[in-house]
């Protein structure tokens, strides 16, 4: 059977899925996407709150994007639209202090000549590693064990990536790439504010505190990929983010792909022998495919889709052990006018704020969350996307949107009666940082890591589809022997952020994905 009478359904429609799937429509596949929900984009989806306002999903920036795939879709042309590009770091102190970050340039909060100098070092050598982890995230990873010869070839390509930065920066690899970004930072500058609010980067979205080993690979995570060329750089999207959602969409469309909403998929169809047929959906009606791709979460593809009945029990038990602590909350705000932040000048509202005073204060709030509590002081991304785009609230109003970290799925005394209390507490530490802000809200709403679950479908409401930790990353990422975006079931393969190489607005998966199905169904 050649590709061009071979059909691929492709489930969710995530910003991965839709990568994957205009690359194989491309490719001269016959692809159909289903989505459960009304709207593509996952959770990068822009949504309503109350009647008047619209907000980002849970996404709010696009940072480590990697623009080969944004090019090779060509989604400028098919509507994508930045409202702001190359934000700065606005990190607020409670004595009022901020501090700016903008590139390898640092501000404010009295930091000193000597501390701007550590900064710029730092930002050089962590660049570097970066650079490194990019080069591996382009192409699928190496088996270990393996004696194939891509897998040989990839790994010698590993190996020479990393003796080509050098000894220095592959000094700094062997010493850094394992441990915490506490101790790396120390080793940096004494600036507490400084190193909180590059903690904060490691940290969001994550289980794990400044102290955590590990935290070091998530720092240099975020500064994979960016846009315009700037690695680590921050940009708006348009309509809040729906033109980013819009341009997918209109991509894969273009490129022949059908895309299914309302569609909630059951279960994947087999023979007695486990060759895939197709899919059923939740509404009884069925779809024959030769090829599916998952663009959900590992655990709910193999335990929900598939089934552990079909599955070998080592499999089964690899995928349940696979870590997805839901560990951040989204709170919309819908204000009646524009919220005056302490120490912030009015020109840097529209930037990316941070609150992360010092990585102290990140360790001891992650104590709270280790134990399924909440602290009274939680670290904060906030943007106010509405002073570069005048579409998303009414004139003169503003929508701000926070993702609140270290806010724990399991929350020790559940989440059926703490959601209030724990929004109440967010918007009145907000109040404390924005005097009056309270006074301002004419709609609210608070996503807990379970209504993150309920919702988009995510095991835990674990953003990343499983946490990016060392053994959780390149050819372990989501489980040894799956690094590859297969599977165990023939012409079953994966494409989320759960595979290589991981979370973020990348497009990275999608795009690896398609390839290794191109090489294998051809």
């Amino acid at each position: 059977m050649t590709k061009k009478n071979k059909k691929i359904a492709v489930v969710g429609a995530g910003h991965n899925a839709l990568v994957c799937a205009t690359y194989l429509a491309k490719a001269g596949f016959s692809v159909d996407v289903f989505e459960s929900r009304s709207q593509v984009g996952g959770m990068i989806g822009k949504r309503k709150l109350g009647e008047d306002y619209s907000v980002p999903g849970t996404a709010h920036l696009l940072s480590h994007v990697d623009e080969s795939v944004f090019k090779k879709l060509n989604l400028k042309k098919h509507g994508l639209e930045y409202s702001a590009q190359d934000l700065k770091t606005v990190s607020l102190n409670p004595n009022g202090n901020a501090l700016v970050i903008n590139d390898d340039e640092v501000d404010g909060d009295d930091i000193t000549m000597k501390e701007k100098k550590e900064f710029k070092e730092l930002n050089k050598r962590m660049a570097k590693l970066a650079g490194f982890l990019e080069s591996a995230y382009g192409k699928k990873p190496p088996r270990l064990g393996s004696d194939d010869r891509d897998d040989l070839f990839s790994l010698a390509s590993l190996g020479l990536n990393a003796r080509m930065m050098g000894a220095d920066s592959m000094s700094d690899l062997l010493k850094f790439i394992a441990v915490n970004i506490y101790d790396v930072l120390n080793e940096f500058t004494d600036h507490d504010h400084l190193k909180g609010t590059l903690a904060f980067d490691a940290i969001l979205g994550n289980h794990m505190g400044p102290r955590t080993n590990n935290s070091v690979i998530t720092y240099l995570h975020q500064l994979t990929g960016g846009v315009n060329g700037k690695n680590g750089s921050h940009s708006m999207v348009s309509d809040g983010t729906g033109s980013f959602t819009k341009s997918l969409e209109e991509a894969a469309k273009k490129a022949g792909v059908n895309i299914h909403l309302n569609a909630s998929v059951e279960s994947i169809s087999f023979t007695d022998d486990l060759e895939i047929t197709g899919l059923r959906l939740k509404n009884g009606d069925a779809f024959d495919a030769d090829i599916i791709v998952s663009g959900i979460d590992p655990r709910s593809t193999f335990n929900c889709l598939v089934g552990p009945k079909k599955l070998e029990a080592g499999v089964v038990h690899k995928v349940n052990n696979v870590r997805m602590r839901g560990n951040a909350a989204k709170l919309h705000l819908a204000l009646s006018s524009k919220p005056k932040f302490k120490g912030i000048s009015e020109d840097e509202l529209g930037q990316r704020i941070v609150y992360s005073p010092s990585m102290e204060y990140l360790e001891r709030t992650f104590d709270f969350n280790k134990y399924g509590q909440i602290s009274d002081d939680l670290p904060m991304e906030i943007t106010i996307p509405s002073i570069h785009d005048k579409t998303l609230a009414p004139k003169g109003h503003h929508v701000l949107s926070a993702i609140v970290n270290y806010v724990p799925y399991h929350l020790k005394e559940g989440w059926e009666n703490s959601k209030s209390r724990v929004l109440d507490q967010c918007i009145n530490q907000l109040d404390g940082l924005a005097p009056g802000l309270k006074g301002l809200i004419v709609e609210s709403e608070f996503l807990t890591p379970v209504d993150i679950e309920e919702e988009y479908g995510i095991t835990g409401g674990q953003w990343h589809h499983g946490e990016l930790t060392f053994d959780q990353f390149l050819m372990l990422r989501p489980v040894p022997k799956m690094a590859q975006y297969s599977s165990p079931i023939s012409s079953l393969y994966m494409c989320g952020a759960g595979s290589h190489p991981g979370g973020g607005i990348m497009g990275t998966a999608g795009k690896n994905a398609a390839m290794e199905i191109m090489k294998r169904e051809s």
